[in-house]
Parts: C-alpha cells; sequence; structure tokens
C-alpha cells in the first residue's frame, strides 16, 4: 500500500507548523511521479531515477549528507542505489520524510537542514522541463528560503572568484557571501538567490552589479556544494 503523505502540498499564505523542506519535499515527488524516471535534471547528468536514488541516499545513510556535500563522492552509492530500487519506490520513500534516525529526522533537523536542498531539487526538475515557470513563495517561506541561505552560504560561495553579496529584491537585505576583493552584488528573491547560490546561475532569476569583468568572472565560476 502506498504511503500517504503527511506533508502540506500547499504554501499557506501565512505561517503555521508547515515548513519550507515539507512543501518542496511533497511537491518535488508530486513531479516525480508526472514526469517519471527517465526525466531529465538540472544535476550531473541525472535523470530523475538518479535523483531520486540521491535523496535517499543523504537521508538514509550516516554518511550520506558528507558525500552530497563533496562533488562525485556519492556517485557510486547513487547509482547502486539506482539500479537496485525502482523509481516508484523510491519516491514513496521519501514522500514519507526522513528516517526517524536520520539526521533530519525530526521537524527541527528537517527544517533547518532541508529547505534548501528540497527547493533546488525540486528545482532541478523544474527548470530542466520545456515551459516552466517562476514560483511565487509566500513571505514567510521567503524568509525562511533567507534564513537558511545566511547560514549556508560561507560553504556554498567559498569558491567564489570576486567578492559577493546577495540582495534581496522583495526587501533590500543585503548579506555578504564572500569577502574577496572586488565585489558583485547578485539580487533577486531569496529562492533565485538560493539557486545561484547553489551553482544553478544559468537558470535563476537574478540580476549581477559590478565591474563588468568582475560580473562575468563570476557568471562563469562554479561553486556550490
Amino acid at each position: 500500500m502506498k504511503r500517504v503523505s503527511p506533508f502540506e502540498h500547499d504554501y499557506p499564505a501565512a505561517p503555521d507548523e508547515t515548513s519550507v523542506a515539507q512543501v518542496e519535499r511533497a511537491q518535488l515527488c508530486d513531479l516525480f511521479e508526472q514526469v517519471g524516471p527517465h526525466a531529465p535534471t538540472l544535476c550531473r547528468g541525472w535523470e530523475t531515477h538518479h535523483l531520486a536514488a540521491h535523496l535517499v541516499v543523504r537521508e538514509g545513510t550516516p554518511l550520506g549528507i558528507l558525500k552530497s556535500m563533496a562533488r562525485g563522492s556519492g556517485d557510486a552509492d547513487v547509482e547502486r542505489l539506482a539500479g537496485e530500487r525502482d523509481f516508484a519506490s523510491l519516491v514513496d520513500e521519501i514522500r514519507g520524510g526522513p528516517p526517524r534516525l536520520s539526521l533530519f529526522g525530526t521537524g527541527l533537523t528537517d527544517k533547518a537542514f532541508n529547505g534548501l536542498e528540497f527547493l533546488v531539487h525540486h528545482e532541478d526538475v523544474r527548470r530542466a522541463q520545456a515551459g516552466f515557470d517562476l514560483r511565487d513563495l509566500p513571505a514567510w517561506a521567503r524568509d525562511e528560503v533567507w534564513s537558511a541561505l545566511s547560514l549556508a552560504l560561507p560553504g556554498l560561495m567559498r569558491k567564489a572568484p570576486v567578492g559577493v553579496a546577495l540582495r534581496r529584491s522583495d526587501t533590500g537585505e543585503l548579506k555578504v557571501a564572500s569577502k574577496k576583493p572586488k565585489a558583485v552584488v547578485v539580487a533577486g528573491l531569496p529562492a533565485e538567490l538560493a539557486l545561484f547560490a547553489f551553482g544553478r546561475g544559468s537558470v535563476a532569476d537574478v540580476s549581477l552589479d559590478g565591474n563588468p569583468a568582475d560580473v562575468k568572472t563570476l557568471a562563469s565560476a562554479h561553486f556550490g556544494f
């Protein structure tokens, strides 16, 4: 029998007990089921089956989170699991939430560490499909994404070749991401800034302001986990 998701599929207009991680998890699983196991993603040539396997590995093994943060180090585990498990069972497991004994197994840790993960991977599938549209998250969700992004920036932007500051286009708030010289200001809504910081700048709806040479250098850089 298929597990029923305990998570909301739509963002409430006002904040309640719902987190960004919960909504993005449910919506990503819905999209997985809609597009199937062989749809393209923005992740290193992975199809949706590989991305689902990655999420299960990340949440289900003690080393999963560490491997997921090091580019390429968890690929063998992902390939193995994708070969062993059918797509539907992986999606079903993701939909049910993180394992209870996982690092992410409490509401607090799920909210703190999974909001950006599932937001970015949801967009990895959405924006790899033709005709995707930009989403408008409610203000409380934007704030939650911004807070999580602010904590993650030192790791995400550690390889930025120039100084970087992120500016929220809805509130004007500014966060320094990299203190190197020749700063470039990247402006956009929090979800778009998250995509940029995770190395998805080619699909992120952001603007870059600074010396043209520095902007070009940053736009062509590779960073993120």
